[in-house]
Protein backbone atom coordinates (compact mmCIF):
# COMPACT_ATOMS: atom_id res chain seq x y z
CA UNK A 1 0.00 0.00 0.00
CA UNK A 2 2.88 2.56 0.87
CA UNK A 3 4.83 2.03 -2.47
CA UNK A 4 1.55 2.66 -4.44
CA UNK A 5 0.93 6.12 -2.55
CA UNK A 6 4.62 7.07 -2.83
CA UNK A 7 4.76 8.56 -6.57
CA UNK A 8 1.20 10.38 -6.75
CA UNK A 9 2.89 11.77 -3.05
CA UNK A 10 5.73 12.74 -4.39
CA UNK A 11 4.42 14.49 -7.64
CA UNK A 12 1.95 16.15 -5.49
CA UNK A 13 4.06 17.83 -3.58
CA UNK A 14 6.75 18.65 -6.43
CA UNK A 15 4.11 20.26 -8.22
CA UNK A 16 2.93 22.04 -5.08
CA UNK A 17 6.31 23.69 -4.46
CA UNK A 18 7.17 24.27 -8.09
CA UNK A 19 3.46 26.54 -8.13
CA UNK A 20 4.96 27.92 -4.84
CA UNK A 21 8.19 28.96 -6.21
CA UNK A 22 5.94 30.57 -8.77
CA UNK A 23 3.63 32.60 -7.24
CA UNK A 24 6.30 33.91 -4.88
CA UNK A 25 8.48 35.17 -8.10
CA UNK A 26 5.82 36.11 -10.43
CA UNK A 27 2.82 37.04 -8.56
CA UNK A 28 4.25 38.80 -4.99
CA UNK A 29 3.01 42.14 -4.51
CA UNK A 30 6.12 44.64 -4.36
CA UNK A 31 5.92 48.39 -3.95
CA UNK A 32 9.52 49.28 -3.86
CA UNK A 33 12.38 47.58 -5.77
CA UNK A 34 16.13 48.52 -4.79
CA UNK A 35 18.54 47.52 -7.51
CA UNK A 36 22.32 47.59 -6.69
CA UNK A 37 24.25 49.11 -9.50
CA UNK A 38 27.43 49.97 -7.90
CA UNK A 39 29.72 47.26 -8.47
CA UNK A 40 30.20 46.38 -4.85
CA UNK A 41 28.44 45.11 -1.97
CA UNK A 42 26.03 47.92 -0.85
CA UNK A 43 25.27 47.26 3.39
CA UNK A 44 22.43 48.73 5.74
CA UNK A 45 19.69 49.29 3.42
CA UNK A 46 16.36 50.63 5.12
CA UNK A 47 13.01 51.49 2.95
CA UNK A 48 9.97 52.51 5.15
CA UNK A 49 6.50 53.31 4.05
CA UNK A 50 3.08 53.26 5.73
CA UNK A 51 3.00 54.53 8.99
CA UNK A 52 6.60 54.39 9.82
CA UNK A 53 6.83 50.78 8.84
CA UNK A 54 10.15 50.33 7.62
CA UNK A 55 12.40 46.78 6.55
CA UNK A 56 15.73 46.66 6.53
CA UNK A 57 18.44 44.88 4.44
CA UNK A 58 22.05 44.20 5.65
CA UNK A 59 23.68 43.28 2.31
CA UNK A 60 22.98 43.88 -1.40
CA UNK A 61 24.91 42.41 -3.74
CA UNK A 62 26.49 43.99 -7.11
CA UNK A 63 23.30 43.72 -9.83
CA UNK A 64 20.79 41.78 -7.29
CA UNK A 65 17.67 43.68 -6.63
CA UNK A 66 15.93 43.73 -3.76
CA UNK A 67 11.87 43.36 -3.94
CA UNK A 68 10.16 44.83 -1.13
CA UNK A 69 6.49 44.20 -0.35
CA UNK A 70 5.89 47.28 1.13
CA UNK A 71 3.01 49.87 0.35
CA UNK A 72 3.94 53.69 0.21
CA UNK A 73 2.73 56.26 2.31
CA UNK A 74 -0.91 57.66 2.14
CA UNK A 75 0.60 60.84 0.44
CA UNK A 76 2.43 58.49 -2.13
CA UNK A 77 5.85 58.64 -0.67
CA UNK A 78 8.39 56.18 0.30
CA UNK A 79 11.69 56.85 1.71
CA UNK A 80 15.19 54.46 1.13
CA UNK A 81 18.35 55.39 3.73
CA UNK A 82 21.52 53.68 3.19
CA UNK A 83 24.05 53.67 5.32
CA UNK A 84 27.28 52.59 3.81
CA UNK A 85 30.73 53.46 4.93
CA UNK A 86 29.47 55.57 7.37
CA UNK A 87 27.72 57.85 5.27
CA UNK A 88 23.78 58.20 5.48
CA UNK A 89 21.76 58.84 2.32
CA UNK A 90 18.19 59.57 2.00
CA UNK A 91 15.96 59.89 -0.81
CA UNK A 92 11.73 60.27 -1.21
CA UNK A 93 10.02 59.94 -4.33
CA UNK A 94 6.35 59.15 -5.54
CA UNK A 95 5.44 55.97 -7.20
CA UNK A 96 5.62 55.63 -10.96
CA UNK A 97 2.37 55.28 -12.65
CA UNK A 98 2.30 50.82 -11.83
CA UNK A 99 2.44 52.15 -8.69
CA UNK A 100 5.84 50.87 -7.77
CA UNK A 101 8.84 52.77 -6.61
CA UNK A 102 12.78 51.59 -8.28
CA UNK A 103 15.62 52.82 -6.71
CA UNK A 104 19.07 52.53 -8.13
CA UNK A 105 22.13 52.90 -6.24
CA UNK A 106 24.97 54.01 -8.35
CA UNK A 107 28.82 54.64 -7.51
CA UNK A 108 29.59 57.05 -4.51
CA UNK A 109 26.54 56.39 -3.14
CA UNK A 110 24.28 57.92 -5.57
CA UNK A 111 20.59 57.09 -5.49
CA UNK A 112 18.22 57.15 -8.45
CA UNK A 113 14.81 56.53 -9.64
CA UNK A 114 13.75 54.81 -12.52
CA UNK A 115 10.55 55.78 -13.69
Amino acid sequence: MKERLALPTATFLGLATLGLWLYLLLFQAVGVEVANHTGAVTGGLTVCGQEGTCLHRTHLWPRQTWRVPLPPEENGRVKLMLRDAGATRLTVTQPSEDGEVHFVLGAGGHIGVQQ
